[in-house]
């Protein structure tokens, strides 16, 4: 398959380069001017122009907070990745979690959930096509003529998962003549990074690009108990872009592209040391009693990490390994009539997800994804229509339809776990098919009251349907191996023969005097349905119906929401150059399910939509020529029902994961930015981000007591705790100086600083300690990290040459820090990094 995607790459690359060629040999055009990857702006304005309002404005002139980063920014300072992105991005934060896939958070809003099939809080975007769901955006960040992050709910023209905010990338498009390139970089890890593309018209009416990026590296991590490396690099991507343009009424635009990613996932590292279960000798449940007594339990004596970035363990029998795989197409008309125009986007990804990831943070089976596989086919329409941009109302109208489908299958191994030691089962298999449904109509005005003053409203009506299928047991493709032996060498037990066991002493307690939960059948669901007991109430004996409660069974729910996302906004322009904008949104985002390993339906209970009312006052400012700008704004969100994943207790394995809503919290917080350029080549810029985002209303589980056989949870209020990955500050510097060599040669040179104050990476209780775990391991510790780049390149901007580095002080940091069952593990940000890159273009 591997050698199959390149080849259809190559193919596809080699037709358009024959069709550009002899466009270009019919031509006989003048030698090009080297590529722009800038978006359209003017030299003495410094302008940027986005699609926050999805159509073509100037930042300056857009009444609202947006980030906008050019493709020329994103390669001098190597940003490929929306991990790379939140680093120079005040006020957005990335997280990796165990299942490899990303969490994005701006202003302290965003979703953390490991599912292949978690809607995030900040929507992703390709060419305004939706990327429905995180794990899709993992390896779009090249050949881009700009990236956009909208802070603040977005819910009226992105969606009712915009909660956060959205960010927009925007693909570099066909060129009108011939223009072609490629870079290449070599750097630390002996990693090699190759980029080209080739773009001009391929008709009078069709023009083409087609570009391709390939990163190969060696592995980056370090085991410190043994000789072993892991954290290999190795993906290729490709993009293909055909515009076809007949008339100046008509354009259509096709965007194949594609990814595949069979790197190595990073392992965390092990900090801590926190049983969940009593492991100083107490046999396992009967009948799995060990004939030889206890036995000694490898985790307590397991040495924790060093504090280096590079320092992890993982498990030589599953090592962490990937094989990802994405592809979609992209299908953009707009037809003009009589100063209306109406847009199509239509849009299909298709992505396969296949990995092992390290889960405890050692070299034992300490709740590792031996296997996490998953596909997910997503369909996606929108049309709109909308007016001429020039007139003094503006408005848009249209309509969206999603179908995304997703079906996970995880292998969980925990042999090494004091579960093991206690309950005797090794491992289980759980299993999630999702499929999601999205209708949605949306307007959209603005109004020139005169020149100085604009009013905006906007409102989309929303229908969110879910459908979830959930399963928990032993599936015959993943067997017990006979390497899955507890301590001592023990065989381990199936899932359905424990939970046999279990049931048969646990039917009294929920069903009543005399009550014999049914028998699992092999291959059949462990999952209890208790809906409407309560657990560990002694009181609660009354004989229930079997069917109704205490069948077990594999689980199927399904959720309805309807919302109304709107907002209301003015901007004021006083005089020339100066912005003031005030807004009231609404927002929403659908309820979700999670896929995880449960034993009682109450796991698998979805969390409700949540909801945000944002108020936010701004303004934006060019001075001195436009030499100067400063944009500044300040924020305070209403947000209901925030959902997250945490802590709940098993009445049989204790703390496990879930779905949860937070009933109240609120964030409050203020930006600045401000560029300038105070003389020729020379360009400065500085943002920075305040945050203040707490619970207001919550109570959750931080640990668990036996009442009548079953594990129960210890509540406590969580008010006043701070939101998972909100630093109270984030900031950013930048300095880029260019200067002539000689005629022929320019210079350049830059560097730049990005950093946070400490944040947390989960609810947690400040001074207190969560199931073990004390709050202090939850930190994110502050950290600033410094990059710079030093180079040389053609004044006719054929051929550029440069050094860089990443980090280069070698900062030890970390972007999530999570609890493991027994352990506690973080995932640290990579070392110093340092390479050269060449380029050319013609």
């Amino acid at each position: 398959m591997k050698m199959h995607a390149r080849a259809v790459l190559f193919a596809g690359g080699s037709l358009l380069s024959l069709g550009l060629s002899a466009t270009y040999a019919d031509a006989q055009t003048a030698e090009t001017a080297p590529q722009t990857t800038s978006p359209p702006s003017s030299a003495s304005t410094n302008e940027i122009v986005v699609t926050a309002n999805k159509r073509e404005q100037n930042l300056s002139e857009v009444g609202s907070s947006v980030s906008a980063v050019s493709g020329e920014a994103l390669k001098v300072q190597n940003i490929s990745n929306i991990a790379d992105l939140a680093k120079v991005t005040p006020g957005l934060t990335f997280a990796p979690t165990p299942n490899a896939t990303p969490v994005y958070t701006i202003r302290g809003v965003g979703f953390y959930d490991s599912s292949l099939a978690s809607y995030p809080d900040v929507a992703v975007y390709m060419d305004q096509f939706p990327l429905a769901l995180p794990v899709m955006s993992a390896q779009t960040g090249f050949d881009l003529q700009r990236v956009e992050v909208l802070k603040g709910p977005q819910g009226t023209l992105f969606g009712n998962n915009a909660t956060g905010g959205a960010i927009n990338f925007v693909a570099n498009t066909p060129t009108p003549t011939l223009e072609g390139g490629a870079t290449f970089s070599y750097g630390r890890f002996n990693t090699i990074e190759a980029n080209g593309f080739i773009s001009g018209p391929i008709t009078d009416t069709l023009g083409g690009r087609i570009a391709v990026k390939a990163v190969n590296g060696d592995a980056w991590q370090k085991s410190y108990t043994r000789d072993d490396r892991n954290g290999r690099a190795d993906t290729i991507a490709g993009r293909m872009i055909l515009e076809f343009e007949p008339s100046s009424d008509f354009k259509a635009s096709l965007n194949l592209n594609g990814w595949r990613d069979q790197s190595e996932p990073q392992a965390p590292q092990r900090i801590a040391f926190v049983p969940q279960n009593d492991v100083s000798g107490a046999p396992a449940i009967a009948p799995f009693t060990y004939a030889d007594g206890p036995v000694p339990y490898p985790q307590a004596t397991y040495p924790n990490a060093p504090r280096n970035a590079r320092a992890a363990d993982w498990s030589t029998d599953y090592r962490p390994r990937q094989d990802n795989r994405m592809l979609q197409g992209l299908f953009r008309m707009d037809y003009d009539f009589s100063g209306i125009t109406v847009t199509s986007l239509t849009g299909y990804t298709d992505l396969k997800f296949d990995n092992t990831t390290e889960g405890g943070g050692t070299a034992l089976r300490d709740l590792d994804l031996r296997s996490d596989s998953g596909h997910i086919k997503s369909f996606t329409q929108e049309v709109r229509i909308a007016n001429d941009s020039h007139n003094a109302l503006r408005w848009v109208v249209g309509a969206n339809y999603e179908r995304t489908k997703v079906n996970e299958v995880t292998w969980l191994t925990y042999t090494d776990t004091s579960s093991t030691y206690v309950n005797g089962i090794v491992g289980s298999t759980y299993e999630t098919r999702q499929k999601m449904t999205n209708y949605a109509a949306f307007g959209n005005l603005e109004f020139d009251v005169n020149d100085q003053i604009t009013l905006k409203a906007g409102i989309r009506q929303t229908r969110a349907k879910r459908d979830a299928y959930a399963f928990n047991g032993d599936l015959p493709q993943f067997p017990i191996l006979p390497t899955d032996t507890t301590f001592g060498g023990t065989p381990g037990v199936t899932l359905t023969d424990f939970f046999n066991a279990v049931y048969g002493s646990l039917g009294p307690l929920y069903g009543g005097p005399g009550y014999q939960i049914p028998t699992i059948a092999p291959g059949g669901s462990i999952i209890l349905d208790t809906r409407g007991l309560v657990l560990g109430d002694p009181s609660a004996n009354d004989p229930v119906d079997p069917d109704t409660f205490l069948t077990a069974t594999t689980v199927n729910i399904r959720i309805r929401e309807n919302s109304t996302s709107w907002m209301v906004g003015a901007d004021f322009k006083p005089v020339d150059g100066l912005l003031l904008y005030a807004n009231v949104s609404k927002g929403y985002k659908a309820g979700s399910f999670p896929h995880l390993s449960g034993a009682i339906f109450d796991a698998y209970a979805p969390v409700k939509q949540e909801s945000i009312m944002a108020y936010e006052a701004g303004f934006k400012a060019q001075l001195m020529d436009r030499l100067l700008t400063i944009n500044g704004a300040a924020f305070y969100y209403d947000y209901k029902n925030k959902q997250t994943r945490a802590k709940f207790v098993d009445p049989i394995f204790g703390a496990l994961d879930k779905l949860l809503n937070v009933p109240k919290s609120t964030i409050k917080g203020a930006e600045l930015e401000v560029n300038a350029r105070p003389m020729q080549g020379l360009s400065l810029s500085a943002s920075v981000t305040y945050l203040d985002a707490k619970v207001d209303k919550y109570l959750g589980a931080v640990g668990q007591t036996a009442v009548s056989g079953v594990l129960v949870p210890v509540n406590a209020s969580f008010k006043g705790v701070d939101l998972p990955f909100s630093p109270k500050w984030q900031y950013s510097l930048r300095a880029d100086y260019t200067f002539p060599v000689s005629s022929a040669l320019d210079g350049f040179v830059g560097a730049g600083l990005n950093g946070q104050s400490s944040s947390v990476s989960a609810l947690v209780v400040p001074g207190s300690a969560t199931f073990g775990a004390t709050s202090d391991l939850y930190d994110i510790k502050a950290y600033t990290l410094v990059n710079a780049n030093l180079g040389i390149r053609s004044s006719d901007g054929k051929w550029t040459a440069s050094v860089w580095g990443k980090n280069i002080f070698n900062t030890y940091y970390w972007s999530n820090a999570t609890q493991a069952y027994d352990t506690f593990v973080r995932y640290t940000g990579r070392p110093a990094e340092y390479g050269i890159t060449v380029g050319m273009n013609f």
